[in-house]
């Protein structure tokens, strides 16, 4: 890196994301914090700050997300396991290969990796959406209990339990893109022995996207209120399967799940109301051929044939979905809260590898909105759920998360309206 904080902007970025204030000490620095009428002195080195530059200065930036030079890459990664794998997020699992010379660290992100991260979060994104809100979680109690000061850089690591970093370190000289393919060859390699799935986050987006959920809702046990409706089951379990990841794919096609349930309703009633309407009209009569014939045509348009089976259009489904259950004023709003770049984002872009269409949720014309949204959510389902060698829409894991982040926030609140439409009082 050109540039690196000195060692004063190091600590004032580390104060400012843990809230506190900044004190001088004899050989360094003091941070003090107050949360519930606690108080807590963080301190670090003159050693420690010094080192940390140097090391800024020594690495290069690869993608969004990782750090290396000549002899050693940092990649924050993301565990995707059913069942927690707490023992990596204390401890470390570190594996050498004498032969080639090189060692893997998984373990909590080093002093230089953590520092760079926050810089870039500061200068980029916003520090609140990578703030968890453990700061008195039982680790750091009883760092209380047994020190009068903790380290700095020791109480964001053990407050932000995401922040888990693969590290290779190689005695030899080695490029970039065989640093990549260690990676992926390790991450595989844990992955078969020990059943966890771990994934390189190449995005400050994938990290930052429950910090600003948290920050949009009450994020504290002891302000919630009790339940006052209830929620169809098999929604509410669609919905928590989507939550319960950061597989942005997952997600996708979870809150995509909450809307499918309601198609082929919504379609009957459509398609009811619009015999009723038809055979209601002053101009129908049932005794005219020509009258029945083109409402059997009709009925035919929207339904389909596939394999002696009676199917109906799904794309059209999902827009009377929309069209039911979503207020577009209201959408609007939560994504403006969540993040105020999305409004414009997607009415000037369309997704990458599914070529789901632009709407503009300020356009006058609302059926124009619901047509092009469904547009875009069905043929980015599509191309989530048929990826299929030489198909021009295709998604490919990992290289199109950063097109499909874009889009969960937006699956997300939509499929939150449905849920509380069809919620009954208690």
């Amino acid at each position: 890196m050109e540039q690196s904080p000195d060692n004063k902007e190091i600590v004032e970025l580390l104060a400012d994301y843990c809230r506190g204030t900044v004190e001088d000490a004899d050989e360094g620095y003091l941070v003090n914090i107050t949360r519930r009428d606690q108080a807590i002195r963080l301190s670090i080195s003159n050693q420690a700050l010094n080192k940390i530059a140097q090391r800024l200065v020594e690495l290069e930036v690869n993608d969004e997300t990782s750090l290396y030079d000549d002899n050693s890459y940092e990649i924050i990664v993301r565990e995707e396991s059913t069942g927690p794998m707490r023992r990596i997020r204390e401890d470390k699992i570190e594996v050498c290969n004498e032969e080639m010379g090189v060692t893997y660290e998984l373990s909590p992100a080093s002093d230089e990796y953590l520092v760079w991260l926050l810089n870039e979060i500061t200068t980029n994104l916003s520090p609140r959406d990578f703030r968890f809100g453990m700061f008195f979680s039982p680790r750091i109690k009883l760092l209380l209990e047994e020190n009068d000061e903790i380290n700095l850089l020791e109480f964001i690591r053990s407050t932000s339990f995401r922040l888990l970093t693969l590290k290779i370190q190689s005695e030899k000289k080695i490029p970039l893109n065989q640093f990549t393919k260690l990676t992926h060859s390790f991450l595989f390699h844990i992955g078969y022995n020990l059943d966890v799935a771990l994934v390189p986050q190449r995005l400050l987006e994938e990290i930052a996207r429950r910090g600003r959920i948290t920050q949009m809702r009450r994020s504290r046990a002891e302000e919630l209120d009790p339940p006052r409706r209830f929620y169809t089951e098999d929604l509410v379990q669609h919905y928590l399967r989507a939550i319960s990841t950061d597989n942005p794919v997952s997600e996708y096609l979870s809150y995509y799940h909450v809307l499918e349930h309601f198609f082929e309703s919504v379609f009957n009633d459509d398609l009811i109301d619009s015999i009723k309407e038809k055979i209601t009209s002053p101009g129908f009569s049932y005794k005219r051929k020509k009258d029945i014939g083109q409402l059997v045509d009709s009925i035919k348009r929207s339904l389909q044939i596939r394999s002696e089976m009676i199917t109906f259009s799904e794309s059209e489904a999902l827009r009377l979905c929309l069209l039911r259950f979503v207020n577009l004023s209201d959408l609007k709003k939560k994504l403006m809260e969540y993040d105020d770049s999305l409004v414009d984002f997607y009415k000037q872009n369309k997704v990458e590898f599914s070529g789901g269409a632009e709407f503009d949720l300020d356009d006058a014309d609302q059926e124009k909105i619901l047509k092009n949204l469904t547009k875009r959510i069905y043929a980015t389902r599509n191309s989530l759920v048929h990826s299929k060698d030489g198909d021009k829409s295709r998604y490919t894991p990992f290289r199109d998360d950063r097109v499909l982040v874009k889009e969960v926030p937006l699956m997300r609140f939509i499929s939150e309206m449905v849920i509380l439409s069809e919620s009954l009082l208690q």
